[in-house]
This record gives structure tokens, sequence and C-alpha cells, in this order.
């Protein structure tokens, strides 16, 4: 959210006479924020600082092209031009087979990935779910699988991620309202169906008194409760919902289309009557929308489970979701519909107070940064249990930096791609499990990419529990991360500039041989690569490089046909778990999304 949209806040909270001590806070948490988000926050935060009379000296070393050899000073007084050479690219493979072949295997896999993604989605104009299955239309299934494991339920987190998925497919030139009208479709009947979900009874609770049954996680497929043993409440979908209708909303607004009118579209096109409980945007606002970011602004200080389901705490993952759905909640009610919001109980006023506690939590108390640690820490709680490394950092920073329209410069929203904090997970766990995994094995040395499970310390097989796995999603997760980072770092139109210290910059010794200048004493060192150089052009190709060859080593995965179970085994590399998995197939065309952009900009 950029400074211009929070100065709009102000203006339009001022419009609506708030309280002049709500003023205060606003101001107060814009500059908390603008502060918090300024720091690096995985630039190990509480680590001490060496005290001198004298300041540290700052010293730049740049290069404008890693192929240029020119005179190297003596090593016994190095200078610049020493370390200019002593720093070059690491050689990396894009995949083990031809190019061509793999981009063969990529076109096709990304086609059948997002068939097989509306294969499970309960949906007359997709499939027949609904009359061979019973599965509710709009509901979304985890997988197709019925045992060992059973799979065939509907997740809120699942869901909500799988339709927003959906939602970043729906432009479409081709017809006149310039969006698929089948796919619009299918994200109305998901909404439709959460607003179903919404006001049904659960083992977590009803909508009184603090919305708690929004915290459900797990229902059957045709949306009656599931009242079995689970790990409940999970604070993460009712956010992630929320996210994914309000990228639905800006859709529909980029390609001047109302809801009414894609509605009323849908229903002549199909010649059907959708039966909808909400008619036109102002009715989605107040039945679904609003409800969701009621249970967080009520919620998120309270311990809930992860997304995988397992430990009972505060989480990183939960809390970004969190913060960005109150941060787009917040400018869509400041902003794009100020006329859905109440002069006598402000929700905009709400969701920003809410916004600048979120983000003092995850910036400073929550402790997911420690000084110990040059990653993010997933669950704190459980540090002395797990390192704190975790596919769900990855996942959660992908799923809020998800919009290609604001550039970077007008957004800084926290935890972005190129976060040391979360390039530095990236390395972590590419480091343990290249070990931990045998399939990895023969990848180790060959700086290629390699399959990535869910965090090292995982016992879950995919059935029961033994030894943890690869699972594709986080595998296509790291890809992903790259591809957002070369397109990140185009849209900034600036130098590149890494410090040459082995602690906050460990990531970029994927990329780079010999960029540790930690021992170089008292001094800072820092790798500045001009913008648009031979150097940055050759650092940007070694990034989408090493991105092709996470897909690579998906492709090595994937049945014949293509299927994408949860897991492959960290032995043999064949699937294993709940089969069909409709997050893998997301993960993957996610991916796959990201590595067209990134070769956009770098075709430019």
């Amino acid at each position: 959210m950029s400074k211009t949209q929070c100065e709009q806040g102000l203006r339009s909270g001022a419009r609506r006479k708030w309280p002049r001590i709500s003023l205060l806070t606003l101001g107060a948490g814009y500059l908390l924020w603008v502060f918090l988000c300024d720091r690096d926050v995985a630039a190990a935060p509480g680590r001490e600082q060496l005290v001198s009379a004298q300041p540290p000296a700052t010293h730049n070393v740049t290069i404008s092209d890693f192929n240029y050899q020119g005179p190297v000073s003596p090593t016994s007084a190095p200078d610049c031009s020493y370390y200019q050479q002593r720093i070059q690219l690491r050689p990396l493979l894009s995949s083990t087979v031809a190019r061509d072949e793999f981009e063969a295997w990529l076109q096709k896999q990304t086609a059948l990935s997002f068939e097989r993604l509306l294969a499970n989605i309960g949906d007359v104009e997709l499939n027949n779910l609904s009359s061979t299955e019973g599965v509710a239309e709009g509901s979304v299934i985890a997988s197709p699988s019925k045992h060992a494991p059973d799979y065939f339920y509907q997740w809120i987190r699942d869901s909500a991620i799988t339709i927003n998925t959906v939602v970043s497919h729906i432009s479409n030139s081709s017809q006149s309202s310039g969006l698929n009208l089948t796919l619009v479709g299918t994200v109305l009947k998901y909404i439709n169906n959460s607003c179903i979900l919404q006001r049904r009874e659960n083992p977590s609770g009803s909508l009184e008194p603090e919305l708690e049954g929004l915290g459900e996680p797990k229902w059957e497929v045709d949306n009656s409760a599931f009242t079995g043993n689970w790990g409940r409440p999970q604070n993460d979908g009712p956010p992630l919902r929320a996210i994914a209708t309000l990228n639905f909303l800006n859709t529909l607004n980029q390609s001047g289309n109302s809801l009414e009118n894609v509605i009323n579209q849908y229903q002549e096109e199909f010649k059907t009557d959708l039966k909808l409980s909400f008619q036109n945007e102002r009715e989605l606002s107040d039945q679904i929308l609003a409800l969701d970011l009621d249970f967080v602004t009520k919620n998120w200080r309270k311990s809930g489970f992860d997304l995988w389901e397992e430990v009972n705490s505060q989480h990183f993952f939960t809390a970004l979701c969190q913060l960005k759905a109150v941060s787009l909640g917040w400018n869509y009610y400041a902003n794009v519909r100020p006329e859905f919001d109440s002069e006598q109980k402000s929700v905009a006023g709400g969701l920003h107070n809410s916004f600048g506690d979120i983000l003092n939590f995850l910036m400073v108390d929550g402790g997911f940064s420690n000084s110990a640690k040059n990653h993010i820490i997933e669950t704190p709680q459980i540090l002395g249990q797990r390192s704190g490394l975790d596919i769900a950092v990855l996942i959660g920073s992908l799923l809020t930096h998800d919009t290609e329209e604001n550039s970077p410069n007008s957004d800084k929203f926290p935890f972005d791609v190129n976060d040391s904090g979360i390039l530095n997970s990236l390395y972590g766990l590419v480091k343990q499990m290249e070990i931990l995994y045998p399939v990895n094995h023969q990848r180790a040395n060959l700086n290629l990419g390699v399959a990535l499970g869910r965090y090292p310390e995982d016992i879950y097989n995919g059935v029961d529990t033994s030894e943890g796995n690869p699972w594709f999603l986080a595998t296509s997760a790291a890809a992903e991360v790259l591809y957002k980072v070369i397109w990140h770092y185009q849209s900034l139109n600036k130098d590149l500039i890494i410090p040459l210290d082995g602690w906050k910059s460990e990531f970029w010794s994927l990329i780079f041989d010999r960029v540790d200048f930690s021992f170089q004493g008292h001094d800072t060192w820092q790798l500045v690569i001009p913008y648009h150089s031979p150097a940055y052009n050759q650092t940007m190709v070694s990034l989408f490089t090493l991105g092709d060859s996470f897909l690579d080593k998906v492709r090595e995965h994937v049945s014949d046909d293509g299927e994408m179970s949860e897991q492959f085994n960290r032995y043999t590399g064949f699937l294993q778990g709940a089969r069909h998995l409709t997050w893998s197939y997301g993960a993957f065309w996610s991916s796959r999304r990201w590595r067209d952009q990134a070769l956009k900009t770098l075709n430019a």
C-alpha cells in the first residue's frame, strides 16, 4: 500500500468526522509502518553492533560486467579492482534435458495443471462432480483421493488459494467483457458457497459472539460440517478468502465490469439462474467480505493451528495473510468503495487500527526474527524443537505479493520476495534438503534446484508418520520466488545492491562465488551492480536459470501423464500421498505464470 493511498485514507476518514483520537492513531500507525517496513527485518535484528569511535566505512564493489578481465591489484594491498575480479557468477544449469524438451514439457504441463485444478472445483460448467460425487457448487475439493489418505473434503485455506489462482486467469481479451465468463461463474459460485459455510454451525463455533465459526478449517464436500477430531481453529482461512474476493472485485473493476453486470452476462450466456445470495457488490460486501475481515480484526491475536494443521500457536504465514487481508480491506473501504462504509462504525477505521497492531506483531513482538537466525521463523514457540525453516514462509510471501499491476515502487507491504529473511529461508531449505532427501544427491554439487519439502523435521509421509518427503507445491514455490525476484528488481529500475555479508546475504551465494566479506573487519562492503549493465542482465539470467532448474526437478517426478500428487518419495522419487492434489497443480501453474512475467522483463 502506497503513501498516497494512506493519505487518501486519512482524507476519507476526515470526511467521515472520525474522532480526533482515531486520526492520531491513524497517523501514528502509518509512521510506525514506514519506520518498520524500511528496516531490513531479516538482517539479523538484535545482532550486536561493534562499538567504535569511528563509524564503519562503506565500500562499494561495483561490477558492470562479469566477463570483463581488467588489471588486478596485488593481493597484499587489495583495492576494489581485486574484489571485482574475486566475485564471479556461479555456473548454473537450467535443466538436465535439452532446452527444447524442457520447454515442450513446460507448455504441456501448464495446460494439464490448470485443467486438473478446474476438475477439482464443483461447477456444472466444468465437470460432473455435483451429479456423480455430491460436491456442492463452488466447493473446491483438496483431492479426489478417498483413502490412504482421505482428502475428499474442502479446506477453507486450500480453496481460497485455488480460487485466487483462478482469478489470475480470468482476464480474456477475446470476449467482449474482457473476461472469461466460465471462470467468472466459477468464482461467483465459490463466493456464494462461502456465504453458506460462514453461517453454518460447526465444531469451531458459529457467527456469535466473535465469529469463531469462521475459523473452522475443513468441511464435507456437500457443505455439511466435518465433526471429527481436527486441528481447529485455523485462522488463515478467512483472510485468504477475503484476499481472493478482493482480488476478484479488483479484476472486475480493472476490466470495466460491475459485479451486477457480470452476473447478468453469465446468466444470459449459460441460460441459468445462479441463485446467488448476493446480486451486487454492496450485498457481497455486507454479507460475505465484511464478515471475513471482521473475523481477522477480532481473532488475529488468538492462537490457531498452522497451515500444516499440526501446531497450535502464532505463525508467520497466518499473520502475514491477516495483514494482507486487512491492508486490502482498508484500501477497499477507504478508497475504492467508501460509500459501503459506515459513519457510525467505520470498517476502514477498524481495519487500519488492526493493520498497525498486526504489523507491529509481525515485525517486532511476534518473534519471527531472531538474532540467532538469518531467516524468518515460521512458529517461534517451537524454535527449540525445530529450526524454524518452513516453506510456509515462502508461500506466505508469494500469496501476499501477487499483483502484477502495482510496481514495487508504490507498494511497501513487508516481506516481499527480495527480503533477505525470505531469500535466506529459501537458501536454508535448499541446503538442508539437498542432503536430507536422497533424490537430491545427484544434484547437490551441480548448482541445480532441488526437491523441497515442508520443513526439515517433517515426519508426515502422505498417509501416516515415518519420514517426510518432498512436495510438488514446495518445489514449485521455490521457482516462483526466483521468478518474482527478477520481476521485482526489473520493476524497480534501480541498481542491484547486495550486502557482502555471509550472514545477511547467504542466499546470494547460490548465484555468486565469494561474496562473504564479513572477514574484512569493522567496515562494511556491498556489491553494486548497475541497472541494465551487462552484469545486471547476467545476474537476472542466473536467477531465471536457477528458477527453471526447480521446475526441472518437478518434471523429473510427475507421472508420464502429468499427474501431481501431494508428495514424491524421498528415496525413489515416485508419487506419494493424495493423488491429483489441487494445490500442487495451482502452485505449478502460478510458478509458470510468474515465469512468463519474468521472461517478459528479460526480453524487454
